[in-house]
């Protein structure tokens, strides 16, 4: 069910970048802004987002109803938010690479002629970032439902957004404040803010909402989908430690380079003895760090029991999720699938696990 959910989602993508030429005129006006976005859009991805809003439309749908061309780009719409997201992060985070090929902003800079690190591909990639989020935002809008759905629908997208923006406003306030300085509790509210909100919870909502789902059943949605985002994103932490480059489609030890305050990083720093942390921070903050300086920190960090401990975290909001996923009134094939996202996650941690 999830490959051909996803393999629809990708066919509609395709279809919609080609209509939205003519809807939008940008293709005419300005043809490197049009092919810099079909080539972000359309690289290959795991259309997470799409997905659970389809799962949760059907869930609660009271029969099974065709995966229509006007509901499958509605679900598009949480695909191009993420991609919105993720282009203005790369140019946050000055990243090179992203879903293995350069970040936008590389990728307009190399089209121009320019540097790797100009402002100019920088400046390109944000306005594209924008009209992508304005191709999400018509692709909802256009969804057939009852107004009072459809308005709630709206609703949620516009505040997963804006919560989104303000979870990277967090992480990059936070960026700039002495580890010591941050609690767990301001971990946990930027994984929320800007990880899990948009990419579990709002989606499972949307597509729930436009179903007919009552509210009871909604804010369960929307908590237990907190829940796995949460548990992603301390996954994708303990990933960016214990993975490949090929594996997860960007650079390794991204985390540790840009001084990321991860939970990993925290428990970390806090299992320390005083003497120790100065010397972790004296290497944490280096701004151009080199590859013995990132394994010092990654020999430091595995000898504190930092992974062990984020593993554990991460499996107990999943084993919570899975309860809370077998008590909501979705149809039983839907719940499955539902279910089986969360699995995939924990099989994630087995494999970190392993590598500890």
């Amino acid at each position: 069910m999830f490959r051909e959910m996803k393999s629809r989602i990708d066919l509609e993508m395709r279809a919609m970048l080609k209509s939205s030429e003519g809807d939008y005129g940008v293709k005419k006006i300005v043809p490197l802004l049009s092919e810099g976005i079909e080539d972000f859009v359309l690289r290959d991805g795991k259309r997470i987002r799409p997905v659970l809003f389809l799962l949760a439309y059907q869930g609660y749908s009271r029969i099974d109803r065709l995966l229509n061309k006007n509901l499958v780009r509605a679900a598009v719409s949480l695909e191009l938010m993420h991609d919105f997201l993720l282009i203005h992060d790369d140019v946050i985070d000055n990243s090179d690479t992203r879903r293995g090929k350069p970040s936008l902003h590389n990728w307009f800079n190399k089209r121009l002629g320019f540097a790797a690190k100009n402002a100019i591909g920088a400046g390109l990639s944000i306005v594209a970032g924008d009209v992508v989020f304005m191709m999400a935002f018509d692709a909802l809008s256009g969804v057939k439902s009852k107004n009072e759905y459809k308005e709630r629908a709206l609703k949620e997208f516009t505040s997963a957004a804006a919560m989104t923006c303000a979870g990277e406003f967090l992480d990059v306030v936070s960026g700039a404040k002495p580890l010591d300085a941050i609690n767990k509790n301001d971990i946990y509210m930027i994984y929320t803010a800007k990880t899990a909100r948009y990419t579990f919870s709002a989606p499972l909502f949307i597509g729930a909402v436009l179903a007919g789902a009552d509210k009871k059943q909604l804010t369960k949605l929307s908590e237990t989908g907190v829940k796995i985002g949460q548990a992603f994103q301390i996954t994708d932490d303990l990933l960016d430690i214990f993975s490949t480059e090929k594996e997860i489609g960007k650079p390794i030890l991204s985390d540790l380079d840009e001084a990321k305050k991860t939970l990993l990083v925290w428990k970390a720093y806090n299992e320390l003895p005083g003497k120790d942390k100065t010397a972790f921070l004296r290497v944490f903050q280096k701004k151009n760090k080199t590859v013995a300086d990132k394994k010092n920190l990654l020999s430091t960090i595995k000898g504190t029991g930092a992974p062990v401990y984020c593993l554990k975290e991460a499996r107990g909001l999943l084993s919570a999720s899975l309860t809370a996923v077998s008590s909501l009134k979705m149809r039983q094939a839907y719940k499955n699938e539902l279910a089986g996202v969360v699995s995939g996650i924990s099989k994630k941690l087995d494999i970190v696990a392993a590598k500890i």
